[in-house]
């Protein structure tokens, strides 16, 4: 079937290849096989269906239309078979037929102009752009299911070849022009995206909405996410607004301010103690004034084990209980980190009921890695007892008074090789969203819920703020080579920080990671911790501390005292978004003004190991062509230059310049 829609005219005129979704082909995967239906019947309304092995295939096409600029196609199946099937998923896909496309199709479009933007599966998988000629991004092989939804169809080798979760954008370096894919709702399967190219243009455009194999009985329905296209001449401004519409689709979760707070993980890592802890608490009370943290978070470390998490380590004889009261008692709001998916071998949680936990096919515990010694296993969230024990245990911590939850390492709930699910009808998607749910219920809809380590799009709706990069490090980077895309280190955080501001507001607050300043415990030099700081200062979310008061020097901690007054003043975007995988070139505007205004900071970094020289046309940033602009400092104040037509700084490596512009 040909999946026919007008295409308006105005992205008609910005990229006649908007045709390239025009002859998009709809597949379903039954019993291990793709499966194209050969013919199909179309109703007046354009909705479409077929049967494929006794499946009743439904294709539902909504075109752009006024108040909607973005179309939109669903699919769904019917098990009109009689018997149970296994359902793999949907696949919208287009190929360029032998000879190419038309001069005006946009599988013409030659393979040297074209850039993309590839979204990652998680807090912590790389996201960012290539261009003609590149690879998709090398990740580590060990790390790989954690990083991708599809490692065995993932392809970090051949060039052309490239994979992107729940959304991608294909950009014309020519005219300007960008397309969006991308999928506006993720509350049952895992989405992504393949594109491939060769010097003549688009060979392949592929968009998958996976049902796991799941079990679908006769009579049953099984619906695809929806998928959403978009066109226009601002490629992130399509991320912007493909993120409002997936936030208002899965019902977002916007909390009314941005929260502050202390960190224990980044200084004291698993060896925090009680004592550490107290020492700390001290200080922020007598630093309040200056340093008015809402909340303070004890990291891994207080608990017994993985699954023991209301039974304390040695390091806190007193229990997590007492220390939410101590917390309040120097006036913050009592955090806790868990990791509410693993429970390790040698947990009491384990011993009692390890038929809880997701099985392999032989009907044995899956074992996925170990922490500390211990095998660990992840909770089966589809079984009712452990949805039952997770509503418990949140409760349990709010009724302690906690009022704040960091949860790491969600995404195991999804990543279990071979796992099999005590629900044979459950996607690993509905898997991890139940035990979220159940999480949410048990803590209560007041109180914050901080996604680590997890998927993205599974976590709309339910949390209130989320990772969107991997660890920040005391370090600018290892020295591991070639170091890949996923590692923690500073570089990678902030490519991911500022190619995902998109998300901010419109799926929950970003939560780049947590600041640090101190001089101790520390490799980061002087320059490097300033480039963090104005990272911070630019995105915006939230702004946790990590570092240990008694050691905190005064000309490290105003870099933390500023944050924390500053916090989330801009609406920012990379100018450069398309030409880099690190952005260098970030543009901020006072909130609601972007970018219809002229922007008011500018933030050019250099993540290089020599010297750049940064050059932005001003126009990018908003002004007007020929306007003559002032530039001053902002860490100094002091004038900087005057620039027409186009700022041209020379910035050290591993540095960053960091401006106020305004028009003479």
């Amino acid at each position: 079937m040909q999946i026919g829609w007008p295409v308006p005219a105005a992205a008609g005129r910005q990229w006649p290849a908007a045709r390239l979704f025009s002859t998009l082909r709809l597949a379903v995967k039954i019993d291990e096989q793709w499966r194209e239906p050969e013919r199909w019947t179309v109703a007046p309304d354009g909705t479409g269906t077929a049967v494929v092995a006794g499946v009743q295939v439904h294709l539902e096409v909504r075109p752009a239309q006024a108040g909607r600029r973005h179309h939109e196609l669903q699919a769904r199946i019917v098990n009109a078979s009689g018997a149970a099937v296994r359902f793999g998923g949907f696949r919208f896909q287009q190929q360029r037929a032998s000879g190419g496309g038309a001069a005006d199709d946009f599988l013409a479009v030659p393979g040297p102009r074209l850039r993309l933007y590839r979204e990652g599966w998680t807090a912590a998988a790389a996201a960012g752009t290539v261009r003609h000629g590149e690879c998709d991004f090398a990740l580590d092989p060990s790390y790989l299911p954690f990083a991708v939804s599809a490692p065995a169809a993932y392809d970090s080798v051949t060039p052309n070849r490239f994979s992107a979760e729940y959304v991608a954008v294909l950009n014309d370096r020519e005219s300007g022009a960008s397309l969006l894919a991308g999928f506006i709702t993720s509350a049952d399967q895992v989405t992504r995206l393949a594109v491939e190219w060769d010097d003549a243009g688009v060979t392949r455009f592929a968009a998958y909405a996976h049902a796991d194999g799941i079990r679908v009985d006769p009579g049953e329905t099984v619906a695809s996410e929806t998928l959403a296209l978009l066109a226009g001449p601002d490629g992130y401004g399509l991320l912007e607004e493909f993120a409002a519409l997936w936030g208002a689709r899965m019902h977002a979760r916007l909390w009314d301010h941005i929260p502050s707070g202390w960190c224990s993980w980044y200084y004291y890592f698993e060896k925090i103690t009680d004592a550490d802890v107290q020492e700390n608490l001290r200080l922020i009370q007598e630093r309040r004034a200056e340093l008015p943290l809402e909340y303070v978070q004890i990291d891994d470390g207080f608990q017994r084990a993985l699954g023991d998490w209301l039974e304390p380590s040695p390091a806190f004889p007193n229990g997590p209980e007492a220390l939410a009261r101590d917390i309040r008692a120097a006036g913050c709001k009592p955090g806790l980190w868990l990791a509410p998916f693993m429970v390790e071998e040698r947990s009491h949680l384990y011993a009692a009921h390890p038929d809880w936990m997701v099985r392999t096919p032989a009907g044995e515990t899956a074992w996925t890695t170990e922490w500390r010694g211990s095998r660990v296993a992840v909770l089966d969230c589809t079984r009712p007892e452990a949805q039952a024990w997770l509503r418990s245990l949140f409760a349990t911590l709010a009724a302690w008074g906690y009022d704040y939850v960091k949860l790491d390492f969600l995404m195991y709930a999804c990543a279990v090789k071979d796992g099999v699910y005590w629900d044979p009808k459950a996607t690993r998607v509905q898997a991890c969203r139940r035990g979220l749910q159940a999480i949410r219920d048990g803590f209560g809809g007041e109180r914050f819920i901080l996604g680590g380590t997890t998927l993205l799009g599974p976590a709309v709706g339910l949390v209130d703020g989320e990772r969107i990069g991997t660890d920040i490090t005391p370090y600018w980077k290892p020295d591991r080579q070639p170091l890949p895309k996923e590692a923690p280190c500073l570089p990678n955080v902030c490519r991911n920080i500022i190619n995902r501001r998109y998300l901010h507001g419109r799926l929950w607050l970003n939560d780049p990671d947590v600041h640090l300043a101190r001089a101790d415990h520390n490799a980061l030099t002087e320059n490097e911790v300033r480039l963090w700081t104005a990272a911070l200062w630019l995105t915006g979310g939230l702004i946790l501390l990590s570092d240990r008061f008694a050691t905190l020097a005064p000309e490290r901690e105003k870099w933390s005292r500023w944050l924390v007054a500053e916090r989330d003043s801009f609406d920012t975007r990379p100018l450069d978004f398309f030409e880099r995988e690190f952005p260098a070139i970030w543009a901020g505007w006072r909130k609601g003004r972007a970018p219809a205004a002229p922007a008011e900071v500018l933030g050019l970094f250099n993540f290089a190991d020599s010297a750049t020289r940064l050059q932005v046309p001003l126009a990018q940033a908003g002004f007007a062509p020929g306007a003559a602009v002032e530039v001053h400092d902002v860490w100094t104040g002091r004038f900087h230059s005057r620039a027409t037509g186009t700022l041209a700084l020379d910035v050290p490596a591993h540095s960053c310049a960091l401006l106020r512009l305004a028009r003479v």
